[in-house]
């Protein structure tokens, strides 16, 4: 034989002592303020080729601050794809999303048209733009974009320390 529950059988409902002490206690949580400290967060524009060099520069810069958040876009799809309307509409929003925009420049970084429309669509829109030498390597040149418009590419010395005060600004 199957007892079946009488389905008019409520649960005790709390005490009023136990539900006055939980809204006491909801209005303490909610009057708490809690200043949350604001998360930065950096476009990188580079070629894939040099992904382990820009994984070792975001370990790097996540140490001197921990609220960088890196937002990149590493495209294996050619300029000229029939699809790179849609990825450019992508890659802006994502830019549009930054505070900052960092060049990591590695040594396959000219002709890239992708880096070089990343670069002038970052500058379009006035973000704050920083250009990272990846090598020490000499025969690493200055790409025409960033040439162009005079910014020059910064040590990881230099950048460490632009971090550094960007951080302590905010």
């Amino acid at each position: 034989m199957i007892e079946i529950a009488d389905s008019e059988v409520c649960p005790s409902e709390p005490k009023p002592s136990t539900l006055e002490r939980l809204e006491e206690m909801a209005r303490r949580e909610i009057s708490k303020t809690v200043t949350l400290i604001p998360r930065r967060r950096a476009f990188l524009i580079f070629r894939v080729d040099d992904s382990d060099q820009v994984r070792s520069f975001c370990a790097a810069a996540k140490e001197i601050d921990p609220r960088l958040d890196f937002i990149d876009f590493a495209l294996k799809v050619h300029f000229k794809t029939e699809n790179a309307a849609y990825v450019r509409h992508c890659i802006t929003k994502r830019i549009e999303a930054s505070s900052m925009v960092v060049v990591l420049v590695g040594k396959t970084f000219q002709d890239c048209e992708w880096v070089d429309w990343e670069v002038r669509e970052s500058i379009r829109m006035g973000k704050s733009l920083a250009a990272l030498r990846l090598s020490d390597d000499p025969p690493l040149k200055v790409p025409k974009v960033l040439r162009d418009r005079r910014i020059k590419l910064l040590s990881e010395g230099d950048i460490r320390e632009l971090i550094r005060k960007r951080s302590m600004d905010e």
